[in-house]
């Protein structure tokens, strides 16, 4: 029992890189009492290598017509803000720092990307993630 819930956790995490060069991340987690239970991943990647500066010269394309603003302390607000004439308009490939310091409410709350965006996929429905740029 940790932090006051019930029962013990046992979490496997299988990071997948596949031939269409798409990163998958899958959880699986067993109980051995009923508790709740909340999923989530912080990794940061710098594609240029370990040591070779940050990422604000590297372009990033991001299938997200929309992002969840938030509010300051980076709690959203339920809206689904369109990323179109945004610093946060990704939909073609575009170097990351390229608009990070414009003088926008949403990067200043998130001190960057620091935001959740929404995935627009192939069957037309939309997942929500944060990459935390």
């Amino acid at each position: 029992m940790r932090e006051g819930y019930p029962g013990n956790l046992s979490v496997k995490v299988t990071y997948t890189l596949t031939n269409q060069n798409e990163l998958k991340i899958e959880y699986s987690a067993t109980t051995d009492k009923d508790t709740v239970i909340n999923l989530t991943h912080h990794s940061y990647f710098n594609l240029a290598g370990q040591g070779e500066g940050d990422i604000l010269k590297q372009s990033l394309f991001m299938n997200a017509s929309r992002f969840t603003p938030d509010r300051r302390g980076s709690i959203p607000t339920g809206e689904l803000r369109s990323v179109r004439g945004t610093p946060f308009d990704f939909m073609r490939a575009t170097v990351i720092g390229k608009r990070i310091n414009e003088p926008d409410q949403q990067l200043q709350f998130g001190k960057g990307y620091d935001h959740n965006f929404v995935l627009n996929r192939k069957n037309g429905n939309t997942a929500i993630g944060r990459p935390r740029l």
